[in-house]
This record gives structure tokens, C-alpha cells and sequence, in this order.
């Protein structure tokens, strides 16, 4: 019998993923600024803040343009988020991939990318688009241990930056 004087340890609530909402929008943006900046990739110049744009304007660039923006939250936090933005009639390019620093390596950023494939099926897509900072070692594992491999390298603002390409059906 356990000591009646010992308390249960608080369970953290499981994460619970959904679609974009306007009021998100602030608690998004303070994510990715979080997220980039414990990466060691976030990027203080006027031109970053322009890369930014796309996270005033979800709904239009996202969620009504043949694509999706989903959250992930626990006890009501945002916590993880990741995009789907439309290249083409057949390629979608998977976008805004962030996980809490404090939450990271709990299987969020897995459950993302898992329902963002799934949706990008479900419209039509047969081909997906990404690219991460080389510096993001566990982004880049994510992403090859669900099909997606390298196909070329670049800069963006100073960074290597990894392209990837994963065929889906």
C-alpha cells in the first residue's frame, strides 16, 4: 500500500493537435522566434523579418490556398506547429516546423509531420518540398527517418540550409 502522505506525480497533459485559429496567431509567432533562437538559426535583420510575413497571414497563405497550418497543444499552450504551402498542383512544401525547446525530443515534432503528410495526400499532393539549417541535427533525423532525403544544398541568410524531397501517394 502506498503511503497516504506521498502525492502523485502530475501528469502532464498529452498533446492535442488542430488546425490554426486567428487568435494563435501572437503565441505562433513567440514559438518560431523561441524555437529558431534556441536552434542557433534565428536571423535579426530587417530581411528575416520579411522571410516572416508568411506567419501575419496564415489563413490566406496557408489554410485557404490548398494547404494547412496545424498547432500542437498541451494544457491549452501551444507548444509545436508545423505548415503545409502549396508549390504546385502536385508539390506542397512542408513550412513553420517548431517545437517548444522544452518539449522537444516528446514526439511532437514526429505527430506534425506525420498529420501534415497525411493531409498533404488527402489533398491531392504527390510530392513533398522542405528545407532546414544544417546546424538542425534532430530536424534533419526526423525528416530522413520519414522518407524525405537530401537534394541539394544553399544559403539562406548566412545559414546552410538542406533541401529535401520525399515522393508520397
Amino acid at each position: 500500500m502506498s503511503d497516504p502522505k506521498e502525492t502523485p506525480k502530475t501528469m502532464e497533459t498529452m498533446p492535442s493537435l488542430r488546425r490554426f485559429e486567428k487568435k494563435d496567431e501572437g503565441a505562433v509567432y513567440n514559438l518560431h522566434i523561441s524555437a529558431l533562437k534556441q536552434a542557433g538559426t534565428f536571423i535579426d535583420t530587417p530581411k528575416s523579418q520579411e522571410l516572416d510575413q508568411d506567419l501575419k497571414n496564415i489563413e490566406t497563405i496557408y489554410i485557404n490556398n490548398n494547404g494547412e497550418f496545424f498547432v500542437t497543444t498541451v494544457d491549452e499552450k501551444i507548444v509545436g506547429m508545423g505548415a503545409l504551402r502549396k508549390i504546385d498542383e502536385t508539390t506542397a512544401e512542408i513550412k513553420r516546423m517548431r517545437v517548444e525547446p522544452s518539449m522537444q525530443g516528446k514526439g511532437i515534432g514526429k505527430l506534425i509531420l506525420d498529420k501534415l503528410i497525411e493531409r498533404a495526400k488527402e489533398l491531392g499532393y504527390k510530392k513533398l518540398v522542405l528545407d532546414v539549417a544544417e546546424k538542425q541535427r534532430g530536424a534533419q533525423h526526423l525528416y530522413e527517418s520519414r522518407g524525405f532525403k537530401e537534394y541539394k544544398r544553399g544559403d539562406i541568410g548566412g545559414q546552410e540550409t538542406i533541401y529535401y524531397q520525399c515522393e508520397i501517394s
